[in-house]
């Protein structure tokens, strides 16, 4: 775990795609609150007055702001996540059987995953706290009788839905299960009255976070659009483990790697001769229905990833969310069995040498990462307070000067010049803020000043070079845009049509280029 962090502490900027986008709004957040600034974000900004599920990131991120420049901020969460995940993940495999806590060790696979690289932060905090709820409620299901037990069962999953909800709607399920699975014969046979006390046990332990699940996916609604791959193409798209991937093509070796490792153990329970399946005798029910749930929680995930629209609710990369999931219940289902100290020194070896294959290829380019990103926050001291901003991205895998991609796998550049609006002495309206315009986040856009209204085609992913007319904003906004960002600039950019039209308008309506980075990683133009 601890070289696991270390790629995070050692770099000034472990860049996530929507890090600094979170950390740029909860220090919008935090400013509003604090009565900072706030004439001039209430030109532009609303604060969501409903607490909704993705919510957790922004308020540990606020908080580290007030006394941290915002890539600390940033960065102490990415620790906290680290933290949370991989005990979780420890205490959750050690709640099912002590003598199995070695699986723990596999973790780096689903630790540093694509959700987290590109900034899924609140998606991922909500699988550790997943982790801790189920291994708590496994450790005292028999005592959810008692209320400070009952409490703090609650809270935990309380505290997964404030992450997100796809974790806690997993973990009320997971849960839900535990408990069928582990009264199905009083529940056979009909006992009305045991059952509508378990029953209703369970909906008080749940409620708070059921409330809130259902006033966000009433507000976000049940809509999906279809996604376009294949069920094949998913399918040899799981074999590669793919989410596990980040930064280099290479990675595919350890990825592919873990999940053999997985599928190999799973393949010993059918070959060995020793049929134990059980390590205690009077544990040995309770585990054995441990067993089926995690086994059948490994394939209702796999079926929803290979099932999964593009959308749901107006939120996407919904396959990203669930691909790494099987493995991690095939592990758990295996942490049910038994097993000699021979296979517990070949996983924890294979394990280990999995996760530094996988810092090996990655380390490099985080750090390269790192000199990139400070050359792009050089732009900022350019920037006035009290200012908006236009910030476009020109390349969403970042082409380093010498050609290179830095993350082959995601864009985790896409939003890095959101740190402008997030450094203490910088109050700045960020147009790009994609945020602002998803209505379960806490800072929205004000009535009639969304760009997305107006000038669509700048956001990034719409169209390489971004087109638009930003005077069509000054004109919706009532407001002038004060600075142009240009994020990943290259030359070649000026051969293509949007740029030209860019350039003209910005020369017609008084921009001047303020700053231009040694490598052109970041350009800046003002209006005189």
């Amino acid at each position: 775990m601890l070289l696991s962090l270390s790629i995070i502490i050692i770099p000034k900027y472990y860049i996530t795609g929507d890090g600094a986008s979170h950390t740029y709004n909860a220090k919008v957040l935090f400013d509003f609150v604090g009565g900072l600034s706030r004439d001039f974000y209430e030109q532009f900004y609303v604060i969501n007055r409903h607490i909704d599920p993705n919510w957790s990131s922004h308020i540990i991120i606020g908080f580290f702001t007030r006394f941290t420049p915002p890539w600390l901020a940033d960065k102490l969460f990415q620790i906290i996540y680290v933290l949370i995940f991989c005990f979780g993940f420890r205490y959750l495999f050690r709640s099912v059987n002590k003598e199995n806590g070695f699986l723990s060790f596999l973790f780096f696979p689903f630790l540093f995953t694509l959700p987290f690289q590109q900034g899924f932060y609140n998606y991922c905090l909500g699988l550790g706290f997943l982790f801790w709820s189920v291994g708590f409620y496994i450790r005292h299901r028999k005592d959810m009788n008692q209320p400070i037990i009952a409490l703090v069962t609650s809270l935990l999953v309380l505290a997964t839905a404030l992450s997100h909800g796809m974790p806690a709607i997993y973990t009320m399920m997971i849960i839900s299960c535990i408990w069928l699975v582990s009264q199905w014969q009083k529940v056979k046979q009909l006992r009305v009255e045991f059952i509508l006390t378990e029953v209703s046990r369970l909906a008080i332990l749940f409620m708070p976070s059921l409330l809130l699940i259902g006033m966000f996916l009433a507000k976000r609604g049940f809509g999906t659009t279809p996604h376009p791959a294949s069920y094949w193409e998913k399918f040899l798209a799981f074999l590669s483990m793919w989410t596990s991937q980040s930064t280099r093509h290479t990675e595919v070796i350890p990825a592919v790697a873990s999940l053999a490792l997985v599928l190999a153990f799973v393949a010993l329970l059918f070959i060995k001769q020793d049929r134990k399946t059980f390590s205690l005798k009077r544990n040995r029910v309770a585990i054995k229905n441990l067993s089926y749930v995690f086994l059948i929680f490994a394939g209702f995930t796999f079926f929803s990833y290979i099932t999964a629209p593009a959308t749901v609710g107006g939120a996407g990369s919904i396959e990203i969310r669930i691909a790494f999931l099987p493995p991690i219940f095939l592990l758990l289902f295996l942490a049910t069995k038994v097993w000699k100290d021979l296979h517990k020194i070949i996983f924890i070896g294979s394990a280990f040498l999995i996760s530094i294959v996988f810092l090996a290829f990655r380390f490099p380019t985080v750090m390269e990462s790192n000199k990139v990103a400070k050359e792009i926050i050089t732009g900022a001291e350019h920037i006035k307070d009290e200012s908006v901003v236009l910030n476009l991205h020109y390349d969403d895998w970042q082409i380093t000067k010498k050609g290179d991609s830095l993350f082959q796998k995601d864009n985790s550049f896409l939003h890095l010049t959101d740190y402008y609006g997030a450094l203490k002495d910088k109050h700045l309206v960020m147009l790009m803020n994609y945020e602002a315009d998803i209505n379960y986040f806490p800072v929205n856009w004000a009535g009639g000043k969304n760009p997305r209204e107006t000038i669509n085609g700048y956001y990034a992913g719409n169209s390489y070079p971004p087109c638009g007319d930003f005077t069509k904003y000054e004109a919706q906004s009532d407001h002038p845009i004060d600075y142009v960002v240009l994020q990943n600039w290259r030359e070649e950019f000026l051969n293509e049509k949007c740029m030209q039209e860019l350039n003209a308008q910005m020369q017609a309506e008084g921009f001047t280029q303020k700053y231009a980075s040694p490598h052109q990683y970041v350009v800046v133009w003002g209006r005189e």
